[in-house]
């Protein structure tokens, strides 16, 4: 029987646009798994990402493969980077923010190039070869939200995915007790809940569970969660130089994904709330929940650049889907505290730690670029990038599952979506100065929560070059607003904004 991974309830952005209980895997594990930004070289994040027809920077090859047919000689770079991030919640007017820093390895790339004795500069003029890392993800993030809300508990939750469900002696451990097997495992938010008093009276003739919070009572909301992890991609490309017109490139790329979450959701009666005819009374609770995805992955990338004249070069680029293999782990507890006739007592259910592999196939995409040369002193750069969100795909449960319902829901939710990235840069001498912007429009279709939830990233640096070496700076600064719900739609959302910033310093060597 498929094992069961319940609503996450903390800051996962993506997920919470859809506002209701998702089992096993969900829509925003999909959206993470496919969605990567600006990331790699300074140099090539200091201008927007916009590298698709100019190529000769290793983190281009990700965009553009023929980007490695336009080196004219080896190279060696390192990107290490340090992130700030703070997320500013905002509930029914309250708010909190919490924050994170990381240092990282953005890129570690070595390209060769080969040169065949000519006489000519026609025909084929170089056969280059890469092969190095750029980070395609950081998941590193803190955030709280904290509520006062006077209509609803999760409790009323808890009762509405039991009632009528699952009787209390089906709930209370037994001798030879296994729910994954007798219940299925979407039964553990219950189990915990009715274990720990939240479910606490039973209506035998109407099947229903009374809270142990009285419906017009109050409760303090506070939620708590911390993600970790990242995305990378190994990569080897293969690209030649023909007669300095035509720049040809294939990749594979070698992808591996970890994704760690951690929340504490708790509710706090306030004082006013009365006790219960025989004085029991509910003073708080916390579930937490504990969620880990490890996969790894392939694509292949081919692309090529055209340089009709010497001041212009067109670049295009066409990316397999990503496929997948990913296990998960997932577990989660409740623990709360009631005063029965005047002693405080804490009950606490724990589930068991569930696992369940699967695959998955994230979208085709194809960029078209151009850039324009000035004076050999500057240029501008542009990339379209398109791809459709609804085509994501689960794949092949551990269970034997075809994801049917799901990628259904895929196909009613997402959209596809068109981003575009800009970059300039202007030399003095042996001084680059560069900036760029990238803007991602959300993937969700018209009437979902997050609708409206753009990304957008303005950059900007300096490079120096002497020699075989070459310093680059680059600081990125990512804006995004985004909206979720606690558990369920009838509850207001809360917005976050989520405000990255980062520096990158490359070094690199050429030969």
């Amino acid at each position: 029987m498929k094992t069961y991974r319940s609503l996450t309830i903390g800051f996962l952005a993506t997920l919470s646009t859809l506002g209701y209980n998702l089992n096993a895997q969900n829509l925003a594990d999909g959206l993470r798994f496919s969605q990567t930004h600006n990331n790699g070289t300074a140099r090539f994040v200091s201008m927007g990402g916009a590298f698709g027809a100019l190529g000769a920077d290793f983190s281009s090859i990700a965009v553009n493969p023929a980007g490695v047919g336009v080196y004219k000689s080896g190279e060696f770079t390192i990107t290490p980077s340090f992130k700030t991030q703070k997320v500013s919640s905002t509930f029914l007017g309250v708010s909190a923010s919490d924050n994170k820093n990381r240092i990282n390895l953005d890129n570690l790339g070595f390209v060769m190039s080969f040169k065949p004795y000519k006489s000519e500069d026609k025909g084929i003029l170089a056969y280059n070869l890469s092969f190095g890392y750029n980070r395609t993800n950081d998941y590193h993030s803190n955030a709280i939200t904290l509520g006062d809300y006077n209509n609803y508990s999760i409790m009323d939750y808890f009762s509405a995915i039991t009632n009528g469900k699952y009787t209390p002696s089906q709930l209370e451990p037994t001798t030879n007790y296994n729910p994954f097997n007798t219940l299925g495992g979407g039964a553990w938010e219950s189990i915990m809940a009715r274990n720990t008093w939240l479910l606490y009276k039973y209506d035998s003739r109407t099947g229903t569970y009374e809270p142990a919070i009285y419906l017009q009572d109050s409760v303090k909301y506070k939620n708590i969660s911390t993600t970790e992890g990242g995305s990378g991609e190994f990569t080897t490309a293969f690209g030649v130089n023909i007669s300095n017109k035509l720049y040809l490139g294939a990749s594979l790329g070698i992808t591996d994904f970890n994704y760690t979450f951690n929340s504490t959701y708790s509710e706090d009666a306030k004082e006013s709330n009365p006790s219960r005819p025989n004085g029991d009374r509910f003073y708080y609770m916390d579930y937490k929940q504990y969620v880990e995805t490890k996969g790894s992955g392939f694509n292949l990338k081919i692309g090529g650049i055209y340089t009709p004249i010497p001041e212009v070069r067109i670049g295009l680029s066409f990316h397999t889907p990503t496929f997948y293999s990913f296990d998960d782990a997932f577990s989660s507890s409740i623990i709360t505290n009631f005063d029965t006739t005047g002693t405080e007592v804490i009950f606490q259910s724990n589930s068991p730690l569930g696992r369940y592999d699967y695959h998955f196939e994230t979208p085709m995409k194809i960029t078209g670029s151009v850039a324009i040369i000035i004076m050999q002193k500057g240029l501008v750069s542009i990339d379209i990038e398109h791809l459709d969100y609804s085509t994501m795909r689960f794949r092949r449960g551990g269970d034997g599952d075809t994801f049917w319902d799901l990628n259904s829901q895929m196909g009613n939710t997402f959209k596809s979506v068109t981003n575009l990235r800009f970059g300039g840069e202007y030399k003095i001498g042996d001084i680059a100065l560069r900036g760029g912007y990238a803007y991602y429009p959300s993937p969700y279709k018209s009437g979902f929560l997050n609708d409206k939830s753009k990304i957008q990233q303005i950059s900007g640096g300096i490079g120096y070059r002497t020699g075989n070496v070459s310093i680059d700076f680059a600081y990125l600064r990512t804006l995004q607003d985004v909206k979720y719900v606690f558990y369920d739609l009838n509850i207001p959302s809360v917005t976050n904004k989520v405000r990255d910033s980062r520096v990158l310093l490359t070094f690199g060597f050429r030969f």
